[in-house]
């Protein structure tokens, strides 16, 4: 399968960047916390895709469907972007593939536009939306292509506004307000979302079995992300709190 075979090949990526930094008496940037963060990151990323919960999403449930996108485009990115934070990023990749990507122009000129903070939300707000059209719904259910192609949207999205907001590399590309500024953006479009399937007055996928099941799947919606960008929000900003106490004492 091939979401199997992606997470053994990202698995041991990291396996061979950790040992590479180990080798270099790095073993405080590639501990197994990092690994753990990682693994769980895949774990989720292959339960979502295989298994259960995709014959459910497939067949059965919108709500199941909707948990299946936000593991894939959002807790499985934020897990494995903060797993790779700092050295362990660039040593992801082997140095034989690593020097010939550092070295194409090409390659460095998509990677700086894509990762332009107006440019991924774009993409991911366009992404979610464009995805939750009815009509490309119902079709990525009938057509195996279109729902590849869906799910691969959705990861590379994900990874898109989570190493923004995470800023694995430390390129500061967002100020911290800038990243509790995109989070919140972020949960701005996904409660837009939210909202058409709670409160719609009419089943919007005919493919499902009617309102409860869209409704929970905008609750779905809602609670992944006020876990998942409200975590964020909190580490970002717990310094300042930290900082405003100190000084009111």
């Amino acid at each position: 399968m091939i979401p199997v075979a992606l997470a053994a090949v990202a698995a041991l990526l990291f396996a061979q960047g950790a040992v590479r930094l180990r080798r270099r008496r790095r073993a405080d940037v590639a501990g197994w916390d990092r690994a753990a963060l990682f693994g769980l990151g895949l774990a989720v990323t292959v339960a979502a895709l295989v298994g259960p919960l995709d014959r459910l999403a497939e067949t059965k449930y919108l709500s199941v469907h909707m948990l299946q996108h936000v593991l894939i485009g959002d807790l499985a990115p934020a897990l494995m972007i903060v797993a790779v934070r700092g050295p362990l990023l660039v040593f992801l990749l082997p140095a034989q593939a690593l020097a010939p990507l550092a070295r194409s122009s090409r390659v460095r000129a998509v990677l700086s536009t894509v990762l332009r903070p107006r440019i991924a939300f774009g993409l991911w707000a366009a992404n979610l939306a464009i995805w939750h059209v009815p009509y490309l719904y119902d079709l990525a259910l009938r057509r195996d292509v279109v729902h590849y192609l869906e799910h691969a949207c959705w990861v590379v999205a994900g990874l898109l506004v989570w190493t923004l907001l995470v800023d694995p590399g430390g390129h500061w590309r967002l100020t911290v307000g800038g990243r509790v500024a995109l989070a919140a953006a972020m949960f701005a479009c996904g409660q837009v979302l939210a909202d058409v399937l709670i409160f719609s007055f009419q089943t919007l996928y005919p493919a499902y079995p009617g309102r409860t099941d869209q409704q929970l799947a905008g609750v779905v919606m809602m609670a992944e992300q006020l876990v998942t960008l409200g975590a964020l929000a909190f580490v970002l900003l717990r310094p300042r709190m930290r900082g405003a106490r100190l000084v009111a004492a």
